[in-house]
């Protein structure tokens, strides 16, 4: 049996096996296969009968996997353990994939076969967390409940067992305030819309685009119920915000003797109040009782959870006179009387991020650091080496970020996960407890997902040029050598680059966006104020991975995970060639070479044109898609108005004036959208070059151009876009190689 096996294991790895088993308990124990048995008939119903499946109580947790042809058997100790028992077969016997982005399952009527010898997997580690705080604004506001299963059952399949969620704590806070004294309609005026909300809630922003519905916070609700209920029958813990003191900025004012501390402004918006949690020992205990009843409303709703995230000074903000150890000891304390523990429940964790300055030595220093989490996602961009004595000994997941507002852009530092997080963890005295998914957005870089997740079951730094051999292989369903070679290819290129320290030079742990979503200049080298000037690897070199990828059997095309990547690397190889091109254009204008100028940026947004009809061809990239899922969630015509703004402007300006321009926060969320690029960055390109084309006309400098008022006018129409592909992805392909004379 799998759990004698792991006791062999736990004589080879003593301190392995007793650092996964010092984690209190995720959820409750069953033995119930049924919900693991719906993930697969929804993901793959040809081939769910196949499986039997097998829950079994141990100390310790992993998989093991035998079976015939045609009927295999996993059996493991947690749900989510179990279903990556599921998938590493997929993987590993029956080539097989199941991904972010498209499935591979075979032909019609195929027989399992079976694995050569049992395979027995341990549990490395006792969390493997998934989703940024961002997720709920840059890829999942206006989820359905049917989008928000699909997601759940891609992480369950890739072993995930604790999830964010944030939706829903929107009317934990309204509540919150209402037993404060706040008026129905003051408090939801405070409150944003779904799309900027998770801001809110770390503290960094309010009162934009508002009022908020009451309908709409209690249909958020509900479906955050739902949610978080398919979560728990999966085995997979729900992780929910905590309170750490955020107050409307009149607080102080409203209740004399609280005292509020003002944070100042993020990137242009003016952030939340910041209430003392010292306050519970004073004579006017706001925090104490705010923390209470956000605690109670919460608890009401959607129960108790092991993890509660709490990031005090997110990317700014200040403790004023409040001690940071202090204050900090007050939260915790907070959380803990209002999740105490019992036979069945362990207490709650605090969770939080290492991002930036946070958290600070004088922030950890007074903390019951056994009863915190800390997930640590500055890996990928600069090696932490000394991250056990910066986090006071404290637990901590070594993060997974690469990539920043559910951009589009290929690109991860996956020798940091491949390689250096087993050798981390193997260290002795490690603190390292398991992995956290935090890209900011989801659903891109589908084999740098698949690697990540995967590391969690790594002992060994991984080869990363066999496993993006044997990746293509199951991608596709065959071992053929053009998409072998495709994938050699974007990993020496797109997937080469490493955590290396380097500063001033934008999100390094993230791919350059592309500069055809820029704000139009001649001197454009990025769309988002953050990221990366420059590719971190040779535009060129990327390029033959599209002519290996047109060249992959004719019998493997038809697969959703093949239309994707051709789709993704066409887009990427014909976004890199602007880097190229701009130069040029700027050199004709300079020059005052008119004919020059003319071609150039007709051929510039002949590219446009081509890379809107491509994204138009697979419904990852559809602009429509992300829109269609606003109108069930408005209750009236202006809500609907209000929601689509909201939608609409977490892509392009982002926030008002002074945040979009002044606080640099417009394009941060670009993304290579079919009906984004036609409607918005295309005709911002072509008005910017009528302006150029004018100035060599006449002689006079070029008109300056409100981009803001170009983007507000966008972010308030009602222009339908398609939500479902159309077109032929493979001739679409073919033209972007054609026009980058990549092919005769």
């Amino acid at each position: 049996m799998v759990f004698r096996r792991l006791f062999a294991l736990a004589v080879l790895c003593p301190g392995l096996i007793a650092s996964a088993l010092a984690e209190p308990a995720l959820v409750e124990p069953t033995t119930l296969t049924q919900p693991a048995r719906e993930v697969l008939e929804r993901l793959m119903p040809a081939l769910a009968p196949q499986f039997t499946l097998a829950l079994t109580p141990a100390q310790q947790d992993g998989f093991h996997i035998t079976g015939t042809a045609g009927h295999i058997r996993v059996e493991a100790a947690t749900t989510p353990t179990l279903l990556y028992g599921v998938n590493w077969y997929l993987k590993y016997v029956a080539h097989l994939q199941v991904s972010t982005n498209g499935l591979q399952l075979g032909a019609p009527g195929l027989i399992l076969p079976a694995p050569p010898a049992p395979i027995d997997k341990p549990a490395l580690y006792p969390w493997r967390y998934a989703l940024n705080e961002n997720v709920d604004g840059y890829s999942a506001p206006y989820w359905d409940d049917v989008r928000w299963q699909r997601e759940i059952d891609i992480l369950a399949m890739s072993g995930i067992n604790a999830v964010l969620i944030e939706r829903g704590t929107d009317l934990v806070l309204y509540e919150t305030f209402r037993d404060a004294g706040y008026s129905d309609d003051e408090i939801r005026r405070w409150i944003t819309q779904p799309a900027h909300q998770n801001w809110q809630l770390m503290g960094n922003m309010c009162c934009f685009n508002e009022p908020i519905s009451l309908e709409l916070l209690h249909k958020r609700a509900e479906s955050a119920k739902h949610i978080i209920a398919s979560l728990r029958r999966l085995g997979i813990a729900p992780v929910l915000p905590g309170y750490y003191g955020i107050v409307p900025a009149d607080f102080g004012t409203r209740h004399p003797g609280a005292h509020v501390i003002p944070q100042g402004e993020w990137n242009g918006f003016t952030r939340p109040g910041w209430l003392d949690p010292r306050d519970s020992d004073k004579k006017n205990p706001w925090f104490a009782k705010l923390a209470a009843s956000f605690y109670r409303h919460q608890s009401e709703l959607f129960g108790a959870a092991p993890l509660y995230d709490i990031n005090i000074f997110q990317e700014g903000g200040t403790a004023g006179d409040v001690p940071e150890g202090a204050g900090a000891k007050a939260v915790q304390d907070a959380l803990e009387r209002s999740h105490p523990k019992t036979k069945t429940y362990p207490g709650a964790i605090w969770f939080m991020m290492a991002w930036q300055r946070e958290p600070s030595a004088a922030l950890l220093s007074e903390l019951d650091t056994t009863r915190i989490l800390i997930a640590d996602i500055e890996q990928g961009r600069t090696p932490r080496e000394n991250r056990d004595e910066e986090f006071r000994h404290a637990p901590w997941l070594f993060g997974g970020l690469w990539e920043f507002g559910g951009r589009t852009t290929l690109g991860a530092p996956l020798y940091d996960y491949a390689v250096r997080l087993p050798v981390d963890a193997a260290k002795p005295g490690s603190g390292i407890r398991g992995i956290a998914y935090f890209t900011e957005g989801v659903d891109t870089n589908p084999a740098a997902f698949d690697l990540y997740t995967e590391m969690a079951w790594h002992k060994e730094p991984v080869d990363i040029e066999r496993w993006f051999a044997e990746y293509a292989q199951r991608r596709y369903g065959a071992n053929d050598l053009h998409a072998v070679r495709a994938w050699q290819i974007i990993l020496h290129t797109i997937y080469s680059y490493r955590a290396d320290g380097v500063n001033g030079q934008g999100e390094r742990d993230a791919a350059a966006d592309s500069i055809f979503n820029a704000q139009p200049s001649l001197d454009a080298r990025h769309a988002a104020g953050p990221s990366p000037e420059e590719l971190r690897y040779q535009a060129a070199d990327l390029t033959p991975a599209l002519t290996e990828l047109l060249q992959v059997a004719p019998e493997l095309r038809s697969t959703s995970t093949y239309q994707y990547d051709l789709v993704d690397i066409s887009r990427q190889v014909l976004v890199n060639s602007a880097r190229t091109l701009l130069p040029e254009i700027k050199t004709a204008y300079e020059h005052k070479d008119k004919p020059a100028f003319d071609r150039l940026t007709a051929e510039w947004l002949h590219r446009m044109e081509l890379e809107d009809a491509l994204l138009a061809t697979n419904q990852w990239f559809l602009l429509g898609r992300w829109l269609s899922w606003v109108p069930q969630w408005a209750s009236t015509p202006e809500e609907l108005a209000r929601l689509h703004f909201d939608a609409r402007s977490i892509l392009t300006t982002w926030g008002d004036r002074k945040a979009s321009d002044e606080g640099g926060l417009h394009e941060y969320a670009d993304k290579d959208w079919s009906g984004l690029v036609s409607s918005y960055y295309r005709p911002r390109w072509k008005m910017y070059f009528d302006s150029l084309d004018a100035s060599l006309e006449s002689g006079q400098p070029a008109k300056p151009i409100d981009w803001f008022a170009f983007g507000e006018q966008w972010n308030h129409a009602n222009e339908s876009f398609p939500d479902q592909p159309h077109g032929d992805a493979y001739q679409q392909a073919t033209e972007v190689a054609r026009t980058l004379h990549l092919l005769p």
